[in-house]
């Protein structure tokens, strides 16, 4: 034997062992340049990426969700370094690996095999092999070790017939630079094809592992509704967020805005980043959130203009509802809200959204009306269930008034947001708003945070306005524009009606 191939053997067995040792992340620094060109440099969140890929192989987490902004090798580590070091410790492993597309998902599979295929993977664990001879396959796709083990790509939405697997890795199941393109047909279709399709698509149900890699794009997204179902989730911003509502409890930067990967992602870069992305995408991509920190087209500090008691003179009271479309009861969320508006001011006096079906929904309409006698207008869209309602009420409610939309939802929004920014819209305090009939307080307006420097909770008015448009539900967003750009046109009429008559020298 030649000293040569005595030294290779002594490295191999060298390497081995350190990985044996090491783990994942030993291996991430040795097969890095068979995966990659560029230099590899070792960052703190690659740490932490792979301890908790780790924590899935020994099975002490079976779903997980990784948020972290592109660039930052997520998809080397989790879609192509993990699963063959998988093999290292199982050839039988099976996965399913998905993405948006076929290029993305077979290029990575593409890179696994070359891995294990190399010279330096087979010098080191030659127990995992690929069948050699007439039968054997080149295919990236499909392809199996001869203990068993394989690999299926697919497309997110496409066909899994016939595959069962240990793990699913889903890595970007929407392209995150069209996500804001991706239409709620799109964001459901995949969140079918997560619960009908894959959910059957494991071997062993008892031992399932489900680990997705993507940028928070959408509150329907795939990550939100793994992480409702208990998830764990590792969320790194590339800017460090302390009141981040998934922030990493062993993150270890202190300092607010501190980066991510500054050596690869410096200040400057991460600037032209956010602004070629733009407040939304920055938010989705960078900072793993659906909505910018802070608020999109309604701002969180114009949500925290409270009242404590109502204006008893000089008002007008409007209830403002927004109905589910037929078919749809049980899945939206129908909306009905109070405002008092006196002059430019508006005041959100109560709120009642939750899932209903369209005898419930009669029931909560009628029973806002006799709760608040005086709100004499009822403004209901005349869309989705609109006129069922206005058709069954009309008989036993007065002040019945069909809306119809102006628009579309986000120009609505638009168009009500000054009057948030201008201070003319008030909520109730959440803690000390004093009502008529002796209620204190309003939970419903930050969902029971009292904390201002914390995200309102899911669920909660202010949660609903601030992430509009990728939030989960609109109807708030809806049930708000309707009655702010019903009432407030009404009155800027008015408003220009005086003002034309001052100058021509009449009464108003």
């Amino acid at each position: 034997m030649s000293a040569a191939v005595s030294l290779d053997r002594a490295r191999a067995a060298l390497d081995r062992e350190r990985v044996k040792r090491g783990g994942l992340r030993e291996f991430i620094r040795r097969a890095w340049p068979l995966v990659e060109s560029a230099e590899l440099k070792w960052n703190w969140h690659l740490d932490a990426i792979a301890e908790h890929l780790e924590a899935v192989t020994r099975g002490e987490v079976r779903d997980l969700v990784i948020n972290v902004p592109p660039g930052t090798s997520k998809t080397l580590l989790a879609s192509v370094l993990w699963p063959a070091w998988e093999w290292t410790l199982d050839p039988a492993h099976r996965f399913i690996t998905a993405s948006f597309n076929d290029r993305v998902i077979l290029h990575n599979a593409r890179r696994a095999r070359t891995l294990v295929d190399s010279p330096w993977f087979r010098a080191r664990w030659p127990e995992v092999t690929f069948p050699t001879g007439a039968s054997a396959s080149k295919a990236v796709d499909f392809y199996a070790t001869t203990s068993g083990g394989w690999r299926y790509s697919v497309t997110v939405r496409g066909a899994v017939l016939g595959m069962h697997a240990d793990t699913h890795v889903v890595d970007d199941p929407i392209d995150p630079q069209r996500s804001a393109l991706a239409s709620g047909l799109e964001l459901e279709a995949v969140l079918r094809w997560h619960h009908e399709t894959m959910v059957t698509r494991f071997r062993d149900q008892t031992r399932s592992r489900r680990v997705l890699v993507m940028q928070r794009l959408h509150e329907r997204d795939l990550s939100s509704e793994m992480i409702r179902a208990g998830a764990t989730v590792l969320c790194l911003p590339m800017r460090h967020e302390r009141a981040h509502p998934h922030r990493y409890a062993r993150d270890p930067r202190t300092t607010e805005g501190e980066l991510l990967v500054p050596e690869r992602y410096p200040a400057e870069t991460v600037e032209r980043l956010a602004e070629s992305l733009g407040p939304y995408g920055a938010a989705a991509q960078l900072q793993q959130r659906p909505a910018p920190a802070g608020g999109g087209i309604f701002k969180a500090e114009w949500l925290r203009r409270y009242w404590t008691t109502l204006p008893d003179k000089g008002a007008t009271w409007t209830i403002s509802v927004d109905a589910t479309f037929k078919g749809s009861e049980g899945a939206d969320l129908v909306a009905i809200q109070v405002w008092c508006h006196v002059g430019p001011d508006h005041y959100l006096v109560d709120r009642d959204t939750r899932r209903m079906s369209f005898t419930e929904t009669l029931a909560a309409i009628e029973a806002m009306a006799v709760r608040w006698p005086r709100a004499l207008t009822k403004l209901i869209e005349a869309k989705a269930n609109g006129p069922a309602i206005l058709d069954t009420l009309k008989g036993k409610l007065a002040g019945l008034t069909p809306v119809e939309p102006d628009g579309g939802k986000e120009a609505r929004a638009h168009a009500a947001a000054p009057l948030f920014a201008s201070g003319n819209v008030l909520l109730p305090h959440p803690e000390r708003a004093e009502y008529p009939d002796g209620r204190r307080g309003a939970v419903w307006v930050r969902g029971g945070v009292a904390d201002l420097s914390r995200d309102a909770a899911e669920g909660s008015y202010e949660h609903a306005m601030v992430s509009f448009p990728r939030a989960r539900h609109d109807d708030d967003v809806d049930a708000t524009t309707q009655a702010l750009n019903h009432r407030a046109g009404s009155y800027l009429a008015r408003l220009r009606a005086a003002m034309d008559a001052a100058k021509k020298g009449l009464a108003p």
